[in-house]
């Protein structure tokens, strides 16, 4: 395997202790970014979760632990590796110490967040410090690699599900019984995820458990070693914490044989001797085979040096030996904070380079206002004279009653009709798949100006509901076909009940404003909903006219008639819509004590207009609303208007949209056609470079709110991410 990023060690740079004989040494170049990454953990561990005192994670004064136990990380991914190992060491101390219960609620909150961000690309950071730091961690580790970051969410699940302390107050009988439980909780899903998305390798799925079985060996070397070096603190914690056992095969091995701790040290590292020198011979014989991929030997090589860099590290480290400290560069920057001390390491690609956010996120205001108004399910104060029946009881409960002609005649009130006939379009529309980018553009909103949690919860509800409410007018004013995949609501339910459907749930946005606590909210959704009309009303002008706007007519379009990013539509197919960015943050400022302190608006503006374009060019590749389906709708798309002005055989173009305009929708044929004409004229080329310009903004905008508000926006950052073309 070709080595690219470490070199070689030789004796006496090094002590093994005779653990790992027959293993090669390597050492990382960019040992500097793992301190980095290190003390920024502990530093957000302070600031988010609990002061630290007397700790020692993973850093050795000679020799830390990721950089002789991960040798070959790629450089941009090594301080958010060495990061989340830290964060790993923090909460493995603080369990230690628990109770049962109590570390399967720590557990419990951390497998959680891992799965969240598994399933979802996204944590919920508003909850705890420790799902701020592991957002900050998906969050980057998205930014490098999303499909390796995401199984990385998942392989961390399953430790922390399987392992992680579960069974720590469980008594074993024997090393057997052990050994399969500990190779769990040391933590090798964990280990496996770092390394895989460290070091870019992907491993296929009929491969792992032949994977598994390989490298199993050096999981129990790693096991025992890890055992072996840690008893004393182990056992002075379960000593602190009342614990009548040590969950360490050094105390399991003397319960068993009933001999001292020095004769179970002999036999734990003759056992570590063993499975070191079984594993040599696997990658030895593992190397020359061709019925195994490449990503899985070079997986299969790179665990030597995770047990040979473990000894050497445990030889060594703070963590394990009271008398051993910090090196002069470590002390002055677990002093002084990395800021003061950042890190030496010249990268030679400064492309390539992805470091963590210099500051960290704090926890939100918990302050809470209370509305004026109830909710939707307090039916006392709208619905106390005429109550509500459902659909399906209404003539049994009419006949049960015994009314009559004459009863109706005396105005005898009846039972309000149910919602089921209006809400079900608007249910349907709600239960198609989404991405959840627009809840993270919430979020990250609600961060900045510490709205409360009842004040965003209500504004979140609006905009969901004119959001879906407007994917369902714009599908059926566009004809379109499909949503998100699926069928489109007026195709299932019909057009007049759809737009029913869809105009209701602008009465139902009203009631929910009523509960803010500002009233100027209400006059924030008028201006909007005009705004909004405005700009639909020109863009069905110009569809239905074929007028072909210019470029800055577009992006006024875009941006509203009367104010930024109010112009709202089916846009952004992929995920949410740019057009609600600026009522949400309206909406968000009204309800916060900041308010004048945000002035988010050219933020706003550069979303409505990335995510307006993006959609534009996603669209014309894209098959889930349809292949090429702004073609078959009429829509001046911004690829379409630069190819009208641009391309060699504009005539031939506006000669295919009128053709369009008679048939109703256009030809395979034709749209390839059209996609020709565009990328001849450099369309495409256009409008990538526009969208990219337009991230590098965003960027630079959300730069600049984190220094106004104090604070890095995780939520923000990831969403950028998660758009980014």
């Amino acid at each position: 395997m070709e080595y690219q990023y470490s070199t070689i060690l030789q004796l006496p740079e090094y002590e093994t202790d005779g653990l790992c004989d027959g293993l090669p040494v390597r050492k990382h170049v960019a040992e500097d970014l793992e301190e980095v990454g290190a003390f920024k953990a502990q530093e957000d561990w302070r600031d988010l979760v609990a002061p630290i005192s007397k700790y020692r994670g993973g850093l050795g004064p000679k020799h830390s632990f990721m950089a002789v136990s991960l040798p070959e990380c790629l450089p941009d991914r090594f301080e958010i590796v060495s990061y989340a190992n830290e964060f790993a060491f923090l909460h493995d101390d603080v369990t230690d110490i628990l109770s049962q219960q109590e570390g399967d609620i720590a557990n419990d909150e951390v497998l959680d967040a891992f799965r969240e961000g598994a399933r979802d690309g996204k944590i919920d950071a508003l909850k705890s410090g420790k799902r701020q730091m592991q957002a900050k961690i998906l969050n980057t580790m998205i930014s490098i690699d999303r499909p390796r970051a995401l199984a990385a969410m998942r392989a961390w699940a399953t430790f922390m599900e399987q392992g992680a302390g579960r069974r720590h107050h469980h008594r074993f009988q024997t090393l057997d019984e052990y050994l399969p439980y500990r190779t769990k909780d040391v933590g090798h899903m964990f280990w496996h995820a770092l390394v895989t998305f460290g070091c870019a390798i992907t491993i296929p799925e009929e491969e792992m458990d032949m994977c598994a079985k390989l490298v199993l060996p050096a999981v129990v070397a790693a096991s025992l070693t890890n055992d072996l070096f840690s008893y004393e603190k182990e056992y002075e914690a379960a000593r602190a914490a009342g614990l009548p056992d040590v969950v360490n095969a050094l105390w399991v091995i003397m319960g068993e044989h009933n001999i001292s701790l020095q004769e179970a040290t002999a036999m734990a590292r003759l056992r570590i001797k063993d499975e070191v020198a079984k594993y040599a011979h696997t990658v030895k014989e593992t190397m020359p085979r061709n019925d195994i991929s490449r990503d899985t030997k070079r997986y299969i090589e790179l665990m030597q040096y995770s047990v040979s860099g473990n000894v050497i590290w445990s030889l060594q480290c703070p963590r394990y030996h009271k008398n051993i400290w910090y090196n002069e560069r470590q002390i002055l920057r677990e002093k002084d904070g990395v800021a003061q001390h950042p890190t030496t390491y010249q990268w030679s690609d400064k492309k390539k380079r992805t470091r963590l956010d210099p500051e960290h996120t704090s926890i939100p205001s918990k302050k809470v206002r209370m509305g004026v108004y109830l909710d939707s399910s307090e039916e006392a104060t709208v619905q106390s004279v005429s109550p509500t029946v459902p659909v399906d009881s209404q003539l049994q409960l009419f006949e049960d009653n015994g009314w009559d002609v004459l009863s109706l005649a005396r105005g005898t009130a009846l039972p309000r009709w149910g919602e089921e006939f209006v809400l079900e379009p608007y249910h349907y529309v709600s239960s198609l798949p989404s991405k959840g980018v627009r809840d993270m553009v919430i979020d990250g909103i609600q961060l900045w100006l510490g709205v409360s949690p009842q004040s965003t919860a209500i504004i979140r509800s609006v905009i969901r509901m004119i959001h879906n409410s407007s994917i369902m007018l714009d599908d059926l004013q566009d004809g379109s076909q499909l949503r998100r995949g699926n069928p489109s609501a007026h195709v299932i339910f019909g057009d007049a009940q759809t737009i029913n459907s869809a105009t209701f749930q602008h009465v139902q946005a009203i009631a929910e404003l009523r509960r803010l606590s500002n009233p100027l909210c209400l006059d924030i959704f008028i201006d909007e909903m005009r705004s909004l009309f405005v700009g639909q009303g020109l863009d069905l002008h110009w569809t239905s006219n074929m007028q072909c706007p210019s470029v800055a007519e577009y992006l006024r379009m875009v941006d509203g008639s009367k104010s930024p990013i109010s112009f709202l539509r089916r846009y952004a197919d992929s995920s949410e819509t740019g057009g609600l960015f600026r009522l949400l943050v309206r909406l968000m400022a009204a309800e916060s004590a900041h308010g004048e302190q945000a002035d988010i608006d050219r933020l706003c503006r550069l979303l409505g207009r990335y995510f307006q374009i993006r959609d534009d060019y996603q669209n014309l590749y894209t098959e889930k609303k349809g292949f090429c389906e702004d073609l078959d709708e009429g829509k001046f798309s911004l690829p379409l208007i630069h190819a009208l002005t641009h391309a060699g055989k504009a005539l031939q173009l506006k000669c295919l949209i009128h053709q369009r305009r008679q048939k109703g929708q256009c030809t395979n044929e034709q749209k390839h056609f059209i996609l020709t004409q565009m990328r001849e004229a450099g369309s495409l080329a256009y409008v990538l470079q526009m969208l990219q310009a337009l991230h590098t903004e965003l960027d630079a905008e959300v730069g600049r709110l984190e220094c106004v508000f104090g604070r890095v926006n995780h939520e923000m950052r990831l969403m950028m991410a998660l758009i980014k073309v």
